[in-house]
């Protein structure tokens, strides 16, 4: 359970260092603020191509049309679940709404255009130039998440790694992502299992309604606002910077950078490079 006060608290913390992440970046590094709107990416499929000449390309819609399907769904829950009507001060423990849930948990942690974002912002945030090429593993993305990204965003002081710290879990991924749990209300309980526990210090046996329906919150709406609020600030790039010229720090094949103009176009929401 969780209440219409606590959430709305979390959406503006979760919001407001987001924003102020995005401020900070486009203030001490314009170029990788604007690498960062623009979906840089490395397309090693490019690399021996006849028609592209360089596999550094921008407005990459791959990755958000790979991931497309899972954040409507995503949306959908949440104002399905968390809209808060007028008579409703607080979330109901239901074992359907839990179950669904526990899988969008799974789905935010596993999603790999989720995670590269996540990944890009903590890096560029901390004074680092922007990693075109970014392999998230398919296997221990738990040590990808807390020491590449987590501790990145910690040592730099940045807020976000709470937010994650909140969130995510190891010992709730696995169980959930393995069917090793099981929701506990027999005789009032309240709780969720997880049959993963080893008894390690970090591990944790059972997770109680109350503390699961934050750490959801947490990750839902990190994984929502990361993705709403950095294309809102692509869509307002213009107005807020007074042009549509660019120039950002390209690399080419053979490994050296060029400064190379590129253009963003409200009309289509989309980046070209000015030839």
């Amino acid at each position: 359970m969780i209440t219409r006060d606590e959430f709305t608290l979390i959406d503006k913390e979760i919001k407001d260092i987001l924003q102020k992440t995005l401020d900070e970046l486009k203030a001490t590094s314009l170029h990788n603020y604007i690498i960062y709107l623009a979906d840089g990416e490395y397309k090693p499929e490019y690399e021996n191509s006849n028609v592209i000449s360089n596999p550094f390309v921008i407005d990459n819609r791959i990755d958000h049309y790979k991931d497309l399907t899972r954040f409507d769904f995503l949306v959908n829950f949440l104002k399905n679940y968390y809209n808060f009507p007028s008579v409703q001060a607080q979330t109901d423990d239901n074992n359907y709404r839990i179950s669904m849930e526990l899988m969008i948990y799974c789905h935010v942690w596993e999603s790999k255009p989720f995670l590269k974002k996540l990944f890009r912002l903590a890096h560029i945030s901390n004074g680092e130039e922007y990693n075109w090429n970014i392999v998230v593993p398919d296997m221990s993305k738990h040590d990808f998440i807390r020491n590449d990204i987590r501790a990145t965003l910690q040592a730099k002081g940045n807020n976000l790694a709470e937010i994650i710290k909140k969130g995510f879990h190891t010992s709730l991924r696995n169980a959930f992502a393995h069917s090793e749990y099981s929701i506990d209300t027999i005789n009032g309980n309240r709780r969720i299992w997880l049959d993963t526990y080893t008894g390690k210090t970090w591990d944790i046996q059972e997770i109680s309604f109350d503390d699961w329906s934050k750490r959801f919150v947490y990750t839902a709406l990190l994984s929502y606002h990361l993705l709403n609020i950095t294309h809102l600030n692509r869509l307002n790039l213009i107005s807020d910077l007074k042009t549509d010229i660019f120039i950002i720090k390209h690399p080419n094949k053979d490994g050296s950078i060029s400064d190379r103009e590129i253009q963003y176009r409200d009309q289509d929401d989309s980046f070209n490079f000015v030839i």
